[in-house]
């Protein structure tokens, strides 16, 4: 099956997207994005590339000089375009310098703050949380390069505070902190550690917390993640589903897994502009590559979407529960009658609208359509194939790719309609049995 998957990515990374060549996955020491500049720098063991994320090349490489005896410098981070090294262990920060990483801070290895989350806000470097001497922090700290210490931010403006928690996930939109993820320590036994459950937001303005709900999700089949925007990437190695959390709009969506994703493991991917960079290494190679995906193309087919965490709001949604039912036994036959006239989908102006909502089909889907509905009679493949023809590709690839775009509007009217009737449909012709013919059923659509 391992084998398989990997044939398959190779076959999917040499196809549908650029690659860049970063070097054998032992040779890598770290690697940190410059969201200003777009660049990403590679860190190898006595030297650097970096790479013009825009230009989607190599613009340099050279050798650097790591501080003596420390060639592990722990969470890379990029302020201003400069590039800072937080110790995972405690307060030791190192910043690099033309060829040089060079030790900044005036603090010490308090191994305090193990396994902590270390990120950017307002161009200062933060960091949340933490394990040490069989305690955990429940507080944010950064980096003063005033001083070159690192300060407490005090909760002064709370009257609760969250447990504390080693390896959580902190997102950030304007001036609230959302915590979720992460290991707490049981209470009356500190060498024994818990999945954290709950999900907290903190106020930097008001220096205040709350707490938003607790949720089920599933932390135990999660080897690696990476921010999107304001969401957050989780996924395995050994799971088909990739699952996206957007906390803040308290979204779960999982999506299944598409081949090429199966490559990503321990280096980072990121996001910029709408493109996805992700950072490859497929199965039994050592070789990490540099791929980029447009949004559209990175996700595949959405499972479910649910809520990410609940609060006391889900007692009394049970509570009613049961009143809901017995409306809607009431209620069901006049819903059914109405829901039978209005389930039909509305062409205006070439686009198509059901309920009020236009539907999100691309051009050529949308022409497809079109040209079925407006026909008398039955569309011969030819037809079709002159909208999503590719000159660059044989008939072949071409014939799969017009079977994609039906079978992608089948799907797309099915869900939206919530019913399992193929809406386009084809047989051989009447007249010549080797060519296909294509119909709509028109009675799902009205003209307007």
């Amino acid at each position: 099956m391992k084998q398989l998957l990997f044939i398959l990515f190779i076959i999917s990374l040499n196809s549908f997207s650029q690659s860049i060549e970063i070097g054998e996955h032992k040779n890598i020491n770290k690697s940190v994005v410059d969201y200003e500049k777009k660049e990403l720098y590679v860190f190898y063991k006595d030297s650097l590339t970096i790479i013009d994320l825009v230009k989607f090349k190599k613009i340099s490489n050279y050798k650097i000089i790591y501080p003596v005896d420390k060639t592990t410098l722990g969470y890379p981070v990029s302020v201003k375009s400069k590039i800072y090294f937080v110790d995972h262990l405690g307060g030791i920060v190192y910043l690099l310098e033309d060829n040089k990483i060079k030790r900044i801070d005036n603090s010490f290895n308090h191994k305090m703050q193990i396994s902590s989350n270390i990120f950017t806000y307002n161009d200062t470097i933060y960091r949340y949380g933490g394990y040490g001497f069989w305690s955990q922090r429940n507080f944010f700290t950064f980096f003063n390069t005033e001083n070159f210490e690192w300060d407490v931010v005090p909760p002064i403006g709370s009257k609760v505070l969250p447990n504390g928690t080693r390896e959580s996930i902190v997102k950030i939109s304007n001036n609230d902190f959302y915590v979720y993820g992460g290991l707490s320590l049981n209470k009356f036994n500190p060498l024994k550690s818990h999945i954290n459950d709950e999900v907290w937001i903190f106020n930097f303005k008001f220096k205040s917390w709350k707490l938003l709900g607790q949720t089920d999700f599933d932390w135990n089949k999660i080897d690696f993640n990476f921010s999107f925007n304001d969401k957050h990437i989780f996924y395995a190695i050994d799971d088909d589903r990739l699952y996206v959390v957007d906390v803040v709009n308290n979204s779960l969506k999982t999506f299944k897994k598409k081949t090429f994703q199966y490559g990503m493991n321990t280096f980072k991917s990121f996001y910029i502009n709408e493109i996805f960079y992700c950072i490859l290494t497929p199965y039994n190679s050592n070789s990490v590559t540099l791929t980029k995906r447009f949004e559209d193309d990175f996700f595949g087919e959405l499972i479910k979407e649910e809520q990410f965490y609940y609060n006391n709001e889900k007692v009394y949604y049970s509570i009613g529960f049961f009143l809901l039912i017995l409306s809607l036994v009431y209620l069901y036959f006049k819903i059914k009658k109405w829901k039978s006239k209005r389930n039909r989908i509305l062409i205006e102006n070439g686009h198509l609208v059901y309920r009020s909502r236009i539907l999100n089909f691309d051009e050529k889907c949308n022409q497809i359509i079109n040209l079925l509905l407006k026909s008398e009679k039955e569309i011969i493949s030819k037809n079709i194939m002159e909208i999503v023809e590719n000159p660059n590709l044989n008939y072949g690839h071409n014939t799969r790719v017009m079977n994609g775009f039906i079978d992608e509007i089948n799907f797309k009217l099915k869900s939206t309609l919530e019913i399992e009737k193929e809406l386009i449909t084809f047989k051989k012709s009447d007249l010549d049995k080797r060519i296909k013919v294509y119909s709509i059923d028109k009675s799902y659509f009205f003209i307007k």
